[in-house]
């Protein structure tokens, strides 16, 4: 998942943007992902990419917008984990409106994990997101409420292909409830820009059991 993200909660900045990331084998690179099916039930749903990254929701307004905005956080939230294992081939202009502070962090971000051969692992640490509540607040625009765990080593892959030399860059812990302003774009909601209101370094704010 993403240490960068460590280092926007720490020194507090407006526009969070979590490095959440992993490896890069060939089967990963293509973004694919299982979203969830929409259901006008109140019940919590979950959808992995790996088995050390889950996302969840546990939002209770079912409404056909607020679905739509947990299906698509969730898409987006996978794509950026994957993001991780090959930020050279991370869909930015699919998760972010273009211009706004994720885009522009973001992109930030992955330019870096290129330069640096920066990369994670989907073995090395985990990742949990929890998707607490939506608030519509227009046709276009929405706020997401989440709680996250970010465990995800980042790695230095050195100067051989392969895992033999990589040695660790950053292995933070931390977890954090955010705001995530979203806009529905092209027909998605994408994200526009994210809030830490809480955080804790070293441990699960959250409460998650595994």
């Amino acid at each position: 998942m993403s240490k960068s993200f460590m280092r926007y909660v720490r020194n507090a900045l407006p526009a969070v943007v979590l490095a959440t990331s992993c490896a890069s084998p060939s089967d990963e690179l293509t973004f694919t992902t299982t979203t969830p099916t929409l259901t006008t039930s109140n019940l919590s749903t979950t959808t992995t990419i790996s088995p050390s990254e889950r996302v969840e929701s546990v939002v209770v307004n079912n409404t056909d917008t607020v679905n739509r905005v947990v299906r698509d956080f969730s898409h987006i939230y996978e794509q950026r984990a994957q993001c991780g294992r090959a930020p050279e081939q991370c869909p930015i202009n699919e998760m972010t409106v273009k211009g706004s502070p994720l885009h522009n962090s973001l992109t930030e971000i992955m330019n870096e994990r290129v330069v640096g051969s920066l990369y994670t692992r989907s073995d090395a640490g985990k990742l949990r997101v929890r998707i607490e509540s939506v608030e519509i607040i227009d046709t276009n625009r929405a706020t997401v409420h989440t709680c996250i765990f970010d465990s995800v080593v980042l790695f230095d892959s050195g100067q051989i292909d392969g895992a033999a030399d990589d040695i660790v860059f950053d292995d933070s812990v931390i977890s954090a409830f955010m705001v995530w302003n979203v806009q529905l774009n092209n027909g998605t909601w994408k994200w526009v820009s994210s809030t830490a209101t809480q955080r804790k370094i070293g441990g699960d704010i959250c409460g998650f059991a595994n």
